[in-house]
């Protein structure tokens, strides 16, 4: 069934009951790479659920609720109130929360009486509406017991929408009220989400679909200056923000702290202390961090997150083996190299599908070499675990090459130029957009010999080299957003016996630089007499954190089109002959 060919399930039949079959997630890096380690229950009605015995991987889809990865949305636009009402109690119920009558008026808020899950009855409340070039999108209904709903399957957009606007500072607060508070202090271009903060970790993307909706004006606005809850959730909704919008642009709007008592949102403020000291607030907001200055009180809570483990943690790769020599932290800047066909871009590519189903990881994809068409075949491959093409082993049907494309269609993304070669200040454009639209979290450049590469007449290609990898980690580190660059070696020597020679991260084509300002330095070498792979890191900035320098070996598979890390195989760089 196509439900479970999207998480790269296989069976010989559909038919309702129990089933065994090998895992997706770890049977190709298992010695017994054949053992239906994994249980799969269809129902009748269609649902399906699975578990593995071996690592633990669960999950169910399909029945009423399955809807394809990716089906072309159709939202609903709610209907207009003919005579919206405002009566005494609602405007004084505003009042007691420093909004005006006017600003009321202005943002179309009324009272209306709507059904609410949570008490499973009808119930008074307060109608926020999402007006968006002139159309209503939602309606967002609160109660006084601070119950919540919208419309049913509505477009996702900005409460206030049409407030962003090119070259202008653009407050992003937390909820409604707090728009409408920082409206009556003075200020026009305020926006919300329409589901707030976080109550915990992040499940889906659903939260900051908004941002896709917007993304062309957002990526005009001038600062970004966010005004999230003085709590966890708002911290944590702010952190995303500035991820999405880029951390050089963004300032973080604190409320005030008056003895022990801190206050919680723009509210608060406006009600205990006024319009004065939001405006304030809203002045003295800190950038993101201070361009170029600190102190250290500025990463306390960092040090402390890091402390106590809630700070950046080094993330798998999905291949168990390789993740003693090399896990990354969102942000670094990795070189990739292996001699041409060695298996590097095959490498990134797994690692691409194994963090997108292990983590929901997004990846926008620059590899011209490969062309955009070959590239998501080569991907389909993998996901799907056999053959795209014609061959000794069984291809893959069409039903599995819809159902790949279908979920790479959610979670990888292509960048390139038709009609010029790109300059990295062009590729790291779109790929900021990518970041905003789909939060992506990951970028590839395949290969970097592929990017424009004029300079300044006295300007040597080392500057050059290093002018360009400087602008990568910047984005990288203001996006969160790991780049993964691809650099051909130099030409070596072939040794006596004719065997390519492993390449070093000095050996790169350009300059030294690539060594010097990497996070981490990855080889990718095949053995042809031996037939075995190396995925060979040679340089780990955050050690042990993030791996030690050594190497691992990997097997392909040419059944499955994959490589599987060999349990036992990793040795430390200067142990064994590589």
């Amino acid at each position: 069934m196509g439900a479970l060919a999207e998480h790269g399930i296989r069976l010989k039949s559909d038919n309702p009951g129990n089933h065994k079959t090998t895992c997706p997630e770890c049977s190709s890096s298992r010695k017994n790479k054949r053992d239906q380690c994994l249980s799969v229950t269809i129902e009748s009605e269609g649902r399906a659920v699975w578990l593995c015995h071996h690592c633990g991987w669960a999950g169910g889809s399909g029945g009423p609720e399955y809807r394809p990865v990716r089906e072309r949305r159709v939202y609903k636009k709610p209907e207009r109130v003919a005579a919206p009402q405002r009566p005494d109690k609602l405007i004084a119920w505003f009042a007691k929360r420093g909004i005006s009558r006017a600003v009321v008026e202005k943002f179309g808020v009324y009272k209306t009486r709507q059904w609410f899950p949570q008490t499973e009855k009808d119930e008074d409340c307060i109608a926020f509406p999402y007006e968006w070039e002139a159309v209503l999108r939602n309606v967002k209904y609160r109660t006084a017991d601070k119950n919540f709903r919208q419309e049913k399957d509505p477009e996702p957009v900005f409460f206030n929408a049409d407030s962003i606007a090119e070259g202008q500072d653009l407050i992003i607060a937390e909820g409604e009220i707090d728009v409408m508070s920082f409206v009556e202090a003075g200020f026009q271009h305020v926006v919300s989400l329409p589901n707030g903060a976080p109550s915990g970790p992040e499940t889906s993307d659903k939260r900051y679909e908004p941002f896709a909706t917007h993304w062309e004006k957002l990526q005009k606005v001038s600062r970004v200056l966010i005004a999230g809850d003085m709590d966890g959730p708002g911290e944590q909704l702010s952190q995303e923000i500035a991820r999405r919008m880029g951390r050089d642009r963004s300032y973080r709007v604190r409320m005030p702290q008056l003895g022990d008592v801190q206050c919680k949102d723009a509210n608060e403020c406006l009600v205990e202390y006024g319009a004065e000291l939001l405006r304030e607030c809203v002045g003295q907001a800190d950038p993101w961090p201070i361009d170029g200055l600190h102190d250290v009180e500025n990463f306390a809570l960092e040090v402390m997150d890091l402390y106590n483990g809630k700070g950046p943690q080094p993330l798998s790769t999905g291949f168990m083996e390789v993740d003693k020599a090399f896990k990354y932290i969102p942000g670094q800047f990795i070189a990739v190299t292996g001699i041409p066909n060695h298996g590097k871009s095959r490498v990134i590519d797994q690692i691409a599908i194994q963090t997108g189903r292990r983590r929901d990881e997004k990846w926008a994809m620059f590899s011209p070499e490969t062309g955009e068409a070959n590239h998501i075949a080569d991907l389909c491959e993998i996901w799907a675990g056999h053959p795209f093409f014609e061959g000794p082993t069984p291809r893959m049907g069409p039903g599995d090459v819809s159902a790949g494309l279908a979920w790479l269609n959610e979670r990888i993304f292509m960048l390139g130029a038709v009609e010029h070669t790109p300059s990295i200040d062009w590729l790291l454009e779109r790929a900021r957009a990518a970041v905003i639209r789909y939060g992506v979290t990951n970028l590839v450049i395949d290969p970097y010999n592929e990017l424009e590469a004029s300079r300044p007449e006295k300007q040597t290609e080392t500057e050059f080299v290093s002018q360009l990898i400087s602008k990568c980690k910047k984005f990288g580190k203001h996006h969160g957003c790991t780049v993964w660059m691809v650099i051909h070696p130099t030409k070596l020597r072939s040794s006596d016996d004719g065997k390519d020679p492993v390449p070093g991260l000095y050996d790169l084509a350009g300059s030294a630089h690539w060594r010097n300002k990497a996070d981490a330095g990855l080889v990718v070498y095949r053995d042809y007499e031996k037939g075995v792979s190396f995925l060979i890191a040679k340089k780990i900035r955050r050690q042990p954190m993030c791996g030690r320098p050594g190497s691992v070996k990997l097997e392909f598979i040419g059944a499955d089109r994959r490589f599987r890390d060999i349990d036992g195989s990793y040795k430390q760089l200067g142990t064994d002959g590589l």
